[in-house]
């Protein structure tokens, strides 16, 4: 068991961390006060909502990029619906409507590519480029910035806060919660329940797993139903936080958090990938993003960086797996010489 830990990509992703960590640390101490600590978890947490969305569509062997566009018409058309109509409650009601829209729209994509059976990605990229056009054009073009009174403090609710010089009144946000428990809940259903074991099962071999029995065209639509929920309800929780609800809402970062999964252990081919990974992959990047700007480096090197660990933790279990053949390969030789 522990052997089994200690080679497992989530322990080499974490050293990563605290080596990474000790070295930005070394250079500006500010990295290792608690309201540094507390920025990074803010920052961080609406990625890995984000991730936990693109997670099953991984592990279920496809690349989905449409889920920034999910999250941009479910959080700005929720909030046009509610702000034009003089809502001025909380957080809830965007929440409910918001994760509808996801689900429908997550729904839509599911329901393309198991009618017609389609590639993920292909149909991913003409449905993002169909919802922010749609965002765009149907519902508005310009940033909104009005919020409800029952919204206004949520960039602010922290569950224990500090304060420095450097940074001015931080916290532990409140949003730590959400991620808490959609990640236990998105561990639980990924291990234990007979369609989480369907996804990874058809990630690592579509045509066996539908011989024993698992429903691809079901099991593909809850996928796509989880992405889109999940993907409402982080553009909810990042427009919230950050007091503007924009329609091209995570334009541009969707390739960011496709490498955060995979640098979590997800396989792209399909069939692997945790919770816990992908956590530590979008930690990783979150913590490289913040140690070019504490150790004062230019912030276009960060896709240069991330990259090219990407690359590292692609080529890596590509070859340890293409040795595994090999060897399998050579062990069944050896026994049929034996046994000639």
């Amino acid at each position: 068991m522990l052997k089994r830990v200690l080679r497992s990509n989530e322990f080499v992703v974490l050293l990563i961390i605290i080596a990474l960590s000790l070295v930005v640390g070394s250079i500006n101490p500010t990295f290792f006060t608690i309201a540094s600590l507390f920025d990074l978890i803010r920052a961080s947490n609406v990625y890995i909502i984000l991730a936990f969305a693109l997670l099953p569509v991984v592990i279920l062997g496809g690349v989905d990029i449409s889920f920034v566009a999910i999250s941009a018409v479910a959080s700005y058309g929720t909030h046009m619906l509610l702000i034009t109509r003089g809502y001025e409650g909380g957080l809830f009601l965007y929440f409910v409507i918001g994760c509808l829209i996801g689900a429908l729209a997550g729904m839509l994509n599911g329901f393309i590519i198991t009618k017609f059976d389609l590639q993920i990605f292909d149909v991913s990229l003409a449905t993002q480029t169909m919802w922010y056009g749609f965002t765009l054009f149907f519902i508005g073009a310009t940033s909104n910035f009005d919020m409800p009174d029952g919204v206004v403090g949520y960039y602010s609710s922290f569950i224990t806060q500090v304060s420095n010089e450097t940074t001015g009144v931080t916290g532990l946000h409140v949003s730590i919660i959400y991620v808490i428990v959609i990640g236990i809940f998105l561990w639980w259903f990924l291990k234990y329940t007979m369609i989480g074991r369907g996804i990874y099962a058809i990630g690592g071999d579509k045509d066996v797993a539908e011989r024993t029995g698992f429903n691809i065209k079901k099991i593909t639509m809850v996928v796509f139903i989880i992405m889109g929920v999940l993907s409402g309800f982080a553009g909810i929780v990042q427009s919230a936080l950050s007091r503007n609800f924009n329609p091209t809402l995570f334009i541009g970062q969707n390739l960011d958090v496709l490498a955060s999964v995979i640098l979590g252990g997800a396989a792209i081919k399909g069939g692997r990938g945790t919770v816990i990974g992908t956590v530590l992959g979008v930690i990783l990047t979150q913590i490289i993003r913040r140690a070019l700007v504490l150790t004062h480096i230019p912030s276009e090197w960060q896709k240069f960086v991330v990259g090219i660990i990407l690359i590292i933790f692609t080529v890596i279990p590509a070859l340890n797996e293409k040795r595994r053949k090999n060897q399998g390969r050579t062990t069944d030789l050896v026994e049929a010489m034996e046994e000639a």
